[in-house]
């Protein structure tokens, strides 16, 4: 995929460091899926630096570890996995819809935390992913921090391939890492699994009701 692909220009800089890490990914992708096959790695500078069963919680672990905004994070054996959005909205309830549907502002930023902003997303239940506009990402200098590629598809829609972007939400309290899609063709940002199912969420819109509470591992 080139630069000319993606939501916004990537940096030369940026591109070239993760086409080398995409790269190692493959070159050893024969020896991970004898120790790893249907696990989340991440790869910086070369080298398996986490891995485990969700692609946020690795890609945490491998910024952690080595400050690298960039990496590249694949499901060993699954590349062609296709993940979906489907517009299934579900904060306060937006009565400018119709329906009405339940937003959540929550501040976001880059993996190091540099420009934290509020962004307000539609709760969407049924997008297996977080989707950020692309003038978001720009705000945030997501397009400094390219985390792989995955198949993503719409209902009706053809999946293609499209780049993800490490960014850091925070809610209730909690700090989530996330690989966005960034995009240029959606008008909302769309909060999705990816974030939603770490908490426990209780939506009513007859009585303007939308919460989140923090479920820990253990209890998910």
């Amino acid at each position: 995929m080139s630069t000319q692909e993606y939501a916004a220009p990537i940096k030369d800089e940026v591109h070239q460091r993760f086409e080398r890490e995409k790269q190692a990914y493959w070159a050893m992708r024969e020896e991970l899926l004898k120790q790893y096959l249907g696990q989340w790695v991440a790869v910086v500078n070369g080298q398996i630096v986490a891995v485990g069963t969700k692609m946020g919680k690795v890609m945490e672990e491998a910024f952690r570890k080595t400050k690298s905004k960039v990496m590249f994070v694949s499901e060993v054996g699954h590349e062609d996995r296709v993940l979906r959005i489907r517009q299934q909205a579900a904060g306060k309830y937006d009565r400018h819809y119709r329906p009405a549907a339940p937003i959540m502002t929550t501040s976001m930023s880059d993996l190091v935390e540099t420009v934290p902003i509020d962004v307000e997303f539609l709760i969407d239940t049924g997008a297996d992913l977080t989707v950020l506009r692309a003038d978001v990402a720009i705000k945030l200098n997501l397009f400094d921090a390219p985390a792989g590629f995955i198949h993503i598809g719409g209902v009706g829609a053809k999946p293609e391939p499209r780049p993800l972007y490490g960014a850091l939400v925070q809610l209730a309290g909690q700090k989530i890492v996330i690989a966005a899609d960034c995009r240029n063709d959606f008008d909302e940002n769309l909060l999705g699994r990816d974030v939603i199912n770490e908490f426990e969420m209780t939506v009513c819109a007859k009585r303007d009701v939308v919460h989140f509470e923090w479920v820990p591992d253990e209890q998910a």
